[in-house]
């Protein structure tokens, strides 16, 4: 898509005139424009927090050597709207092929209705093997739809309670939640798993340097998923380490000195209670000791900070059976999943409990 212009007929109607149309890969000339339409939709806030971590999101990526991909939708040279795309390589079936989450996607109030979104959404699609939606509001979600996307549904949720106490103050007072804390906090640790002997063998630690380690640990766990985004060095140290809007806490798990796996965490703060998001925790599909490991590490450290509750968005049905077995359990989810794929096999989108799809993935965790 490197410099593509793609013009089409039909016309947008503005006000009393009718224009042309195109759509080309965003410019500097374009920002001003667009961000003040995305402050419109979004707010200023919103609008400010999208502008500085751009640097880092749509330049940084290892996977657009070339800038950033992000479309633009004019129409005479006015930028109307966009869509953002997130390149990645992606595991998919038995092989790896280019792929984009979509991201960022918004037309201007005025221009609503005109096409462009469609057209936006079609010139994406167009330049990848799999188009990847997620979290998306009804209306992207529709035209999704019509443009044969399918639909994967929405990535289970997980949360549990590491303290039932706090949760009693919170909804019924200091003086309830004193009352139930000695009984709710010993029914917690009943709940919680024998730690040694399925993990004995794992040591977690946190992460070093990110180098070559995780590159052959990918190469070993991707055949185990039916579609992964390549989660090599170069992936994890931008996305995670170098992220500059929020801090990750990385941890390995090795065997006998190997990597094994790792696991992301960070911490929020929600109407004055403390979450810790389990962003991302990755291992091959059979090494249910590293993962546990791994969860067993991130839980204890939640609690040592003082979390609340514990949450995670996941897709892969392995990992969700390990998170029901640390007391995790399912919640609302309102993170619609869709997949385009465009000239390549479309089994993987009849086992989205095969996919590793997280919180970490597209732009969610902000």
């Amino acid at each position: 898509m490197s410099g593509s212009i793609l013009r089409f007929n039909g016309g947008l109607h503005l006000g009393l005139s009718v224009v042309s149309q195109e759509i080309a890969r965003r410019t500097a000339t374009d920002d001003d424009a667009l961000f003040s339409i995305y402050g419109r939709i979004f707010g200023d806030q919103a609008a400010a927090a999208n502008r500085s971590r751009g640097v880092w999101q749509y330049g940084k990526n290892p996977q657009s050597p070339d800038g950033p991909v992000i479309l633009v939708a004019r129409a005479d040279a006015r930028p109307l709207g966009q869509l953002g795309t997130m390149p990645v390589s992606l595991w998919w079936d038995d092989r790896e092929v280019r792929a984009s989450w979509g991201i960022d996607y918004f037309v201007a109030p005025e221009a609503e209705g005109g096409g462009l979104a469609v057209e936006l959404a079609k010139t994406w699609m167009r330049g990848v093997d799999v188009a990847l939606a997620l979290g998306l509001s009804p209306a992207s979600y529709l035209i999704c739809k019509r443009l044969g996307f399918r639909d994967l549904g929405e990535v289970p949720f997980f949360q549990a309670v590491l303290d039932p106490a706090a949760v009693v103050r919170r909804r019924w007072g200091a003086i309830a939640g004193a009352v139930a804390a000695p009984v709710l906090n010993a029914v917690w640790r009943l709940r919680q798993p024998p730690r040694a002997r399925l993990y004995r063998d794992i040591d977690v630690r946190p992460a070093g340097e990110i180098g070559p380690e995780y590159d052959a640990l990918w190469e070993r766990a991707r055949p185990g998923f039916a579609a992964c985004v390549r989660r090599d060095a170069a992936y994890v140290d931008w996305k995670y380490r170098r992220a500059p809007h929020v801090s990750h806490h990385i941890l390995e798990a090795r065997r006998g000195g190997e990597l094994t796996g790792f696991a992301i965490s960070r911490y929020d703060d929600y109407r004055g209670v403390r979450i810790g998001w389990i962003v991302d925790l990755f291992a091959p599909i059979g090494d249910r000791s590293t993962r546990n490991a791994l969860l067993a590490s991130v839980m204890t450290a939640f609690r040592q900070a003082g979390v609340v509750r514990a949450q995670m968005f996941c897709t892969s049905e392995a990992l969700a059976a390990d998170l029901r077995h640390h007391g995790f359990f399912r919640g609302r989810s309102t993170a619609h999943l869709c997949a385009r794929p465009n000239g390549v096999s479309d089994l993987p989108t009849t086992r989205p409990g095969d996919w590793h799809v997280v919180f970490g993935d597209s732009d969610s965790n902000r």
